[in-house]
């Protein structure tokens, strides 16, 4: 089972999630809604996967680790958008600002492997209500070959104009970069992401 951030894990039972700490919050959140998206960190010394509890608040999440016995469905963010899966939300919640763009960011983006994450991802997955009107929008982007940056750019400049702000991660084999810093910083250092933290790159691809 290869496992990567962003992914959605629904848990089987959460007697295989350990908690640094047994707070209220977290508890009635896995109960409601019990997946936990996986964070960039390296697994525990047991093998366990590194990952987060949303709360229906923006400053609840709590950090986890998780017994991959306890792995019920993964869904990566690229699942998200072969399968299409905003389209089994309910009507009314696609009209929320960001899930109304999906259908036009999946003709947009066609020939990139790309997905959503944050809210967005956590919500056309499990279903629950996280989105709101003035809700962001982050997108993960395969970047594992190297980019075009003028086509990059050409993307950016489209998306720009949608209405929604709209926060890129490029995922490439040794961690993450924002898309944006790259395009503004080629000629300088950007900071990659990474399970054991940032690192100062020069060449995103090198």
């Amino acid at each position: 089972m290869v496992i990567h951030p962003h992914d959605l894990i629904e848990v089987s039972n959460l007697k295989y999630l350990s908690l640094y700490e047994d707070k209220e919050w977290v508890t009635a959140s896995l109960r409601r809604t019990p997946f936990v998206v996986v964070r960039r960190a390296d697994p525990s010394a047991d093998g366990c996967i590194p990952v987060g509890v949303r709360g229906q608040e923006r400053n609840q999440r709590e950090a986890a680790f998780l017994d991959p016995k306890g792995v019920s469905q993964l869904v990566s963010p690229y699942a998200i958008v072969k399968r299409q899966m905003w389209n089994s939300l309910p009507t009314e919640r696609r009209q929320q600002p960001v899930l109304q763009l999906m259908d036009l960011l999946a003709e947009m983006m066609a020939d990139w492997r790309w997905g959503p994450a944050g809210s967005a991802g956590f919500e056309i997955v499990t279903q629950y209500p996280t989105m709101k009107e003035t809700s962001d929008l982050d997108l993960v982007i395969d970047g594992s070959e190297v980019i075009d940056y003028a086509v990059a750019e050409r993307l950016v400049h489209k998306l720009e104009h949608l209405g929604v702000r709209i926060d890129i991660q490029l995922e490439t084999r040794d961690g993450a970069y924002v898309l944006r810093e790259i395009l503004e910083r080629r000629a300088s250092t950007v900071v990659l992401r990474t399970s054991s933290g940032p690192k100062l790159v020069r060449n995103p691809w090198q």
